[in-house]
């Protein structure tokens, strides 16, 4: 088993994959959100040979579903459809945020974060999820 996070955006979707042993997440692409994400995803989980993708899912400070975290679920159901993968959700909370004043700690230039950032995000996002699985 090997999983695939990804940090949902409407312009911009960041990937994070784990080592072989489902214990580290690195970060490992952004992918833009158009009409070839799911065979770009397809050749991901082909390649890499992922079981499962873990999206995050954007909740409110209180818990609640917004339009966000339903668009994330949206996705998630598409790609169920599209690919034989089992298809998990992680809270993100302020997972963005924490890969902004990382970036911005790293003296990572403004028009050089953007990118990188939804790549970290889905970093912090499957490695919560693996820390939870041990």
């Amino acid at each position: 088993m090997r999983c695939l996070g990804l940090d949902y955006g409407q312009k911009r979707i960041g990937l994070a994959i784990s080592d072989l042993s489902n214990t580290i997440a690195t970060t490992y692409n952004v992918l833009i959100n158009n009409k070839s994400l799911m065979d770009n995803l397809k050749e991901i989980v082909q390649n890499e040979k992922i079981t499962h993708i873990v999206i995050g899912l954007p909740l409110h400070m209180n818990g609640d579903k917004g339009d966000k975290a339903l668009m994330a679920e949206a996705l998630g159901d598409e790609i169920k459809k599209f690919l034989d993968v089992e298809i998990l959700y992680e809270d993100e909370r302020l997972t963005t945020v924490s890969a902004q004043r990382i970036l911005i700690a790293g003296d990572v230039r403004r028009d050089k974060r953007k990118g990188k950032i939804d790549a970290l995000a889905a970093t912090f996002i499957l490695q919560k999820y693996l820390d939870k699985q041990k």
